[in-house]
């Protein structure tokens, strides 16, 4: 028996696609702070949001920045008592970041417009 995937028009599956479509962009924003562990990059973002931007499997998306080279590996660094790689953000990354940050501001102003004028309507 296949396992189903999730219905992309339930709640869940809306959440899901969302996530994946920004998941790059806040590991980005925190490793244009500092380098960081990707443990520690999932909870930081899992306390910085209260608990609502939790990523359970985030190796999918380090991949892809790692094969894009908008981050590479730092060094192997002793953290929480054992030896953890460590990431950064490249130049290529940077540049991505701003992009990808700025398309989104640009795109989340417009929706904020569109629910104002759909509140002003009602």
């Amino acid at each position: 028996m296949s396992k189903r995937k999730t219905d992309s028009s339930s709640a869940t599956g809306i959440a899901e696609n969302m996530k994946k479509g920004i998941t790059e962009m806040l590991i980005l924003a925190f490793l244009n702070q500092e380098e960081a562990t990707i443990n520690s990059i999932v909870k930081k973002l899992d306390e910085c949001s209260d608990g609502k931007c939790k990523i359970t499997f985030p190796y999918a998306t380090i991949y892809r920045l790692l094969d894009n080279a908008y981050i590479a590996e730092s060094e192997k660094r002793v953290a929480d008592n054992r030896r953890r790689q460590f990431y950064k953000i490249t130049d290529k990354g940077r540049k991505y970041f701003a992009q990808m940050r700025s398309e989104y501001m640009n795109f989340i102003s417009g929706v904020d417009m569109i629910f104002d004028y759909i509140d002003a309507e009602e």
